[in-house]
């Protein structure tokens, strides 16, 4: 009986909350047609000029004036005899309905709905997009919510850029997406970035044979998935086959050499390879490799994505991102219970925080809004990744020309770029695996006389957001007073990616995303298939750039690795494939009470560690 009650309880409400919109909607299109003749509180209508306008009979408008009076919007005078008009008053300002109305959606996890209602009605009221956006402000940060009894720390942050999709591991590109399925599934061995050790995840051993081509993992017994599976080798066995197996994934270099993962029993695995490989470890840490369950294999992650990981993902629905506390994590619990990640773009359009903040502002938030302060801190990181051009020299055209190749770098004078437009771009970067490299600068001029350039266009392609934007600018400026004819394009990021985008542009500006893991992260910048840099390369490097990587596989000395890494790289500057331009750096305004708020080498905040002080229940 009480489930039955509690259902009919929720079909209620639901019911009653969209008979409010209707009349929210008739209440507001009436108020915008009488204002359009003079905006004061009472007018004089008659009941069929009000049915004109809701586009209904005359009783339907006489029972929503009613209902508008139990709200407390209106209070309605009825004309007394033939021809008197009656009298309407408006008793609620039309934004402050709509204000409150979009609130409501925000609390309940409509992000989106409010989003459009505030849309819909803004160009009628200028003021209510800012009105909204202002508030919305305030739902950020850290939070102390008490919610039916039980405090939940809650962590809300605002994401301006493309929503988080796909959350499938073997298709997740960008960093926000790889961050968040690191938090969502585990991986067989995990690489400490502050130790630079690989240590135990879902495997709690493992071992190579001495040729270095069969490794054997044990799994540990009493790991559950998000759906209550208990985790087997099959499980691993099953994502290491779809990995291999999906044709669109960007990734298969990866595992390229994998003969069969056998399964030795539930809790024991065999990956044989059909050469040495002594990166798989760095492989296997990799967030693409993530593990997921067997039984409950679909065709997509984006929203339902089941792991073994801290958090679990309950909503990915492109206005919002939640991540709830997983309360069977074989590991330590994570402090917080929830993380949630809006997607709000800005009023500005700008789609770049000033030096790549990420703010976690330190509040209170209960259901009387006391509000608890602090003193704010900030933790700043250079990261490791590179913004970079990548030069299309397979094309034809004049970008084979490498004079018109080695003026393009001289123009793009990283030095000159960091200077000029200053902000979060900290540091000119002349590589990507060593320290600063130095070369002969030669005049623009004299190489573009040598060149066979005459004047084609040249066309760049970029993301959309406000970093890129402004890069490419200053970049066509340069080009432009030297004569090079250059048309920029800024698309979205699955634009981008596209491999027709990447061959039919000259120029890319793109950034590569470089972790503590420097091999298998250069490996990422080279081979991955949606990399321009793998599309850019002309037949005999690529065949150059394989040879080397199936040749340092075989290497068990990592230092030898990476010199031959080193080498791979030398010989892309040296043939102006690549052109590094500068290093970002990143900015966590947190409050003090905020521990273990550490920022990555990729720019976010392990949700899993951060935890906080003060934990003092509020007051509801």
């Amino acid at each position: 009986m009480k489930k039955r009650r509690n259902r009919g309880i929720i079909t209620s409400s639901f019911k009653e909350r969209n008979v409010l919109m209707i009349i929210l909607e008739h209440y507001l299109r009436l108020h915008i047609a009488l204002a359009k003749e003079k905006k004061e509180k009472v007018y004089e209508v008659s009941l069929s000029e009000i049915s004109k306008v809701l586009y209904c009979t005359a009783r339907n408008s006489k029972m929503t004036i009613n209902k508008w009076e139990k709200e407390g919007w209106v209070e309605w005078l009825p004309g007394r005899g033939r021809g008197n008009k009656s009298r309407l008053i408006f008793l609620r300002e039309p934004i402050e309905l709509i204000f409150e109305e979009s609130k409501k959606h925000v609390i309940n996890g409509k992000l989106e709905t409010a989003q459009q209602l505030v849309d819909k009605f803004n160009v009628h009221y200028p003021s209510l997009s800012s009105i909204f956006m202002r508030w919305i402000d305030t739902m950020f940060g850290y939070k102390i919510e008490n919610r039916e009894q039980k405090q939940r720390d809650v962590l809300r942050m605002k994401y301006d850029k493309q929503p988080f999709s796909p959350l499938d591991p073997t298709l997740a590109t960008l960093r926000s997406e790889c961050h968040i399925l690191k938090h969502v599934c585990d991986t067989l061995v995990d690489f400490n970035e502050e130790t630079l050790v690989f240590e135990p995840r879902l495997a709690f051993h493992w071992e190579v044979n001495e040729a270095g081509d069969q490794w054997t993992f044990y799994i540990r017994k009493g790991v559950k998935f998000h759906n209550g599976s208990s985790l087997t080798a099959y499980d691993i066995q099953h994502s290491i086959l779809r990995f291999q197996e999906i044709e669109d994934s960007p990734f298969q270099w990866m595992l390229v050499g994998l003969k069969e993962a056998k399964v030795i029993d539930p809790h024991c695995i065999t990956l044989i390879l059909d050469k040495p490989n002594f990166l798989l470890l760095d492989i296997l840490s990799d967030e693409h490799l993530s593990i997921v369950s067997r039984s409950s294999a679909i065709n997509s992650y984006a929203e339902q994505l089941i792991g073994t990981g801290p958090f679990k993902l309950k909503k990915n629905d492109g206005s919002m991102l939640v991540l709830e506390a997983n309360e069977n994590y074989f590991r330590e619990r994570p402090f917080l219970d929830s993380v949630e990640i809006w997607n709000v773009p800005e009023e500005n359009g700008d789609r770049t925080p000033v030096k790549n903040e990420i703010k976690f502002g330190y509040s209170r938030y209960s259901t009387d809004n006391q509000v608890g302060r602090s003193r704010p801190q900030t933790l700043i990181r250079l990261e490791k990744n590179v913004q970079f051009l990548s030069l299309n020299r397979k094309k034809n055209g004049p970008m084979r020309d490498p004079f018109l190749q080695q003026a393009i770098r001289m123009i793009a004078n990283s030095s000159l770029l960091v200077e000029e437009l200053g902000e979060f771009r900290q540091e000119n970067a002349t590589s990507f695996l060593q320290p600063k490299l130095c070369f002969v600068r030669e005049d623009p001029k004299v190489l573009l006389e040598q060149s066979v350039y005459n004047g084609e266009e040249l066309h760049l392609y970029s993301f959309q957001d406000r970093d890129h934007v402004e890069d490419a600018h200053w970049l066509k400026d340069k080009f432009e007073n030297y004569g090079i004819n250059v048309t920029n394009h800024f698309v979205p990021a699955e634009i981008l990616l596209k491999r027709e985008t990447m061959e039919k542009a000259d120029i890319v500006h793109d950034s590569a995303t470089l972790t503590e893991q420097e091999e298998v992260s250069f490996l990422q910048f080279l081979l991955t298939e949606n990399s321009p840099v793998y599309h850019h390369l002309n037949q005999k490097l690529k065949r150059m750039v394989f040879q080397k990587v199936s040749e340092l596989k075989g290497k068990t000395d990592r230092k030898e690795r990476m010199g031959m890494l080193q080498s791979i790289e030398k010989m892309l500057l040296d043939a102006c494939q690549v052109v590094p331009l500068y290093k970002n750096l990143s900015e966590l305004h947190s409050d003090e009470k905020i521990q273990h708020a550490l920022i990555n080498s990729q720019g976010w905040v392990d949700f899993y560690r951060i935890w906080f002080k003060e934990t003092t229940t509020s007051v509801s």
